[in-house]
Order: C-alpha cells, then sequence, then structure tokens
C-alpha cells in the first residue's frame, strides 16, 4: 500500500509492517499503528530508525535500539505492564528508545522506551522509574569509533531505497 507521509513523501509499506501500540503513545494516546523506517547515516555508528505514525501522516520519531547505545541498558516491567504485546518468546521482544537531535548532538530517552512484540506486532510506550538524568542522556559518537552494524528486525523498508 502507499502510505503518503507530509515528512517523508510517498511510501510503500506492508499491512505487515504496521505495528499496533493499543494504548497509543505518550502525549499520543490517540495514535495507536506505526511503522518502522530504516535510516541511513554513515555519521551514527548504530542502526537508526523512523517510527513513523500511521495514523497521522505528519507524527514520527527517530527512535534507536539502547542495546547499541547502552549495551547494559534493560528494563524491569511488570507482568501487567507488557500484557498487552501478547503472547512470544523473549527473542520477540525489542526495545527502542527515541531520539531527539538539537545542536549537532544526539540525546536518548531512557526513561520510557518503546518494547515491541516483532511476533505479535504489538508495542507500548513504557515511563520507567529511575533518575530524570536518563530523561535527556547525551549520546557521545567519537570521530574513530565505529561500532558493528546489523540490520535492524523492524524496520525492512528503505534498504533498496536508499542504495539507489
Amino acid at each position: 500500500m502507499i502510505f503518503h507521509s507530509k515528512l517523508f513523501g510517498e511510501i510503500t509499506i506492508k499491512e505487515s509492517e504496521i505495528f499496533e501500540f493499543p494504548s497509543g503513545v505518550i502525549g499520543f494516546k490517540e495514535l495507536k499503528k506505526f511503522f518502522f523506517l530504516k535510516v541511513v547515516n554513515d555519521n551514527i555508528p548504530f542502526p537508526l530508525e523512523v517510527m513513523h505514525s500511521f495514523d497521522k501522516d505528519n507524527i514520527a520519531f527517530f527512535v534507536a535500539d539502547p542495546y547499541y547505545i547502552a549495551p547494559n541498558f534493560s528494563i524491569l516491567a511488570k507482568p501487567e505492564e507488557i500484557q498487552e504485546l501478547g503472547q512470544g518468546d523473549i527473542v520477540d521482544i525489542v526495545l527502542r528508545v527515541i531520539l531527539r537531535f538539537e545542536g549537532g548532538k544526539i540525546f536518548a530517552n531512557f526513561l520510557a522506551p518503546f518494547v515491541i512484540n516483532t511476533r505479535t506486532k504489538k508495542g507500548k510506550h513504557l515511563i520507567l522509574e529511575g533518575s530524570e538524568e536518563l530523561l535527556d542522556v547525551e549520546i557521545e559518537i567519537k570521530e574513530n569509533e565505529k561500532q558493528e552494524r546489523k540490520e535492524s528486525n523492524l524496520s525492512p523498508y528503505l534498504a533498496e531505497k536508499v542504495s539507489k
């Protein structure tokens, strides 16, 4: 299907690439469906994605797997907090954190990660307990430091379009 994004223009996506967030996301409770786009940027040494609303054509967030930013990052969620994700194995669960770009710097929000079940295509935006310092963590990117890039398991789109 063709999706008309006010931010990125015409995008071809498959129904199977749409993820449902039954509770919506923080600040946008009415937005329930999202899809992920791969972003290729040689200046960022980790996989970067856009989490785009399917419900509203002008809402999108830059997100990343926190493992590549803070390898020891983990969350403790109560079963009732993630119940709406549906059944799945631990290998089906992925995390994403919102990134903010400002003044040539990148900041990550580790206090409100997205928890996503890739098998059921359902997600939840959590608010964790913790220090407010984790709300806006600056990510240092060193010129010579290159982390191993891995293809995201959420965004198959754009691989061919970006390589053209």
